[in-house]
């Protein structure tokens, strides 16, 4: 097994338009499996689990536990080499990070996409190179969907408010008729509470005393999470998401569409997912011929444009751009690889700045 080399991509079937994929790759990411068992580990002879296996329901004995040098023998066992490394830099830095989170970083170098082992040559400090760039990627994701998450709100509430509530009683917010999708728009009303009332951290904690029983729209859009503010313009109607969207220089349906890559971009930041070599379920709407042609809609890139050009201003469009080429620019492209970005050989700075 030692003399594999790394086979071609479209050969292995591991390749999703220009970027590494799989579908345990999809599972790594939803938390809902490990890694493939080796052939080894399945042999009764070699583990005595493997004959512990539940038939009934397709239920197996989990694996025992690793000790932090059990794990780093294990990497080891997939052919990675720790040049560079003692036993313990190598343990403290599993003693921090997920062995199963580190393993996500090395699938470009997995011999096949269906087994854990690695070609010859790969690296633990090329794999942790991965790993901290994709961190600082998520730094730099959440500061900029924060800008966009910010306007939305402020948007949202002087649309409907200037559209809805400029008469007495002010609380046609609360009030189903002005939604197309009522329910939804009502529970997310009712959801409103006061729990942050004596924050006084929050930019609003000033007012909640004066809002005990029903509040503006303006404040309540302050306290809802990105992902259910998103849901609460899906639930406007059609004329109120379209002026909206306007103000993004948009129409309601790309909004909309690009609020929910946004959100995935953002949750998977704040929960310290891997961005990295993945690809996404939902199609990012490209509107521009030149991305259509050239941009995987599923790929990160495509959801980096959708992050970029709705930013607030253009002042934050081209910061975006510079801070991202800036960064991409300052790993190693045989390591850091554009493509498992989905970034496209030519024209990619014209598509994202």
């Amino acid at each position: 097994m030692s003399n594999q080399q790394p086979l071609d991509a479209k050969a292995t079937g591991c390749m999703h338009g220009s970027l590494f994929y799989n579908e345990w790759d999809v599972m790594m990411d939803n938390g809902v499996t490990d890694a493939p068992a080796q052939a080894s580990d399945t042999n009764p002879d070699t583990n005595p689990a493997a004959n512990s296996s539940q038939t009934h329901g397709q239920h197996h004995a989990l694996k025992p536990p690793f000790s932090l040098s059990m794990q780093r023998e294990q990497l080891a066992a997939h052919n990675i080499g720790f040049d560079g490394y003692s036993s313990h830099d190598v343990e403290q830095i599993l003693s921090r990070i997920n062995y199963y989170r580190i393993t996500g970083y090395s699938l470009q170098y997995r011999a096949q996409h269906d087994t854990a082992w690695c070609a010859d040559g790969t690296q633990f400090c090329d794999i942790m190179t991965i790993y901290h760039f994709d961190e600082e990627l998520r730094f730099l994701l959440l500061r900029y969907s924060e800008a966009v998450e910010v306007k939305l709100r402020a948007v949202i509430s002087h649309v409907f408010t200037a559209a809805h509530c400029m008469q007495s009683p002010h609380n046609q917010h609360t009030k189903a008729e002005y939604y197309y999708r009522k329910r939804d728009a009502l529970s997310i009303i009712e959801a409103y509470s006061f729990e942050g009332e004596q924050d006084q951290s929050t930019p609003w904690s000033h007012k909640h005393s004066s809002y005990r029983q029903t509040a503006p729209l303006w404040v309540m859009v302050e306290t809802m999470p990105f992902s259910r503010l998103v849901r609460y313009y899906q639930c406007l109607k059609r004329q109120d998401r379209q002026a909206v969207a306007k103000q993004f220089n948009s129409t309601a349906d790309n909004l909309q569409n690009a609020l929910l890559c946004i959100v995935r971009l953002r949750n998977k930041s704040a929960h310290g997912n891997r961005i990295y070599n993945t690809v996404n379920l939902r199609k990012a709407r490209l509107v521009r011929t030149e991305a259509k042609r050239k941009v995987d809609a599923q790929s990160v890139f495509a959801y980096l444009m959708m992050l970029c050009c709705h930013q607030p201003t253009l002042h934050q469009r081209k910061q975006f751009a510079l801070d991202f080429w800036e960064l991409l620019g300052r790993y190693d492209p045989q390591i850091v690889r554009h493509d498992l970005l989905g970034i496209p050989n030519t024209g990619a700075d014209r598509l994202l700045r």
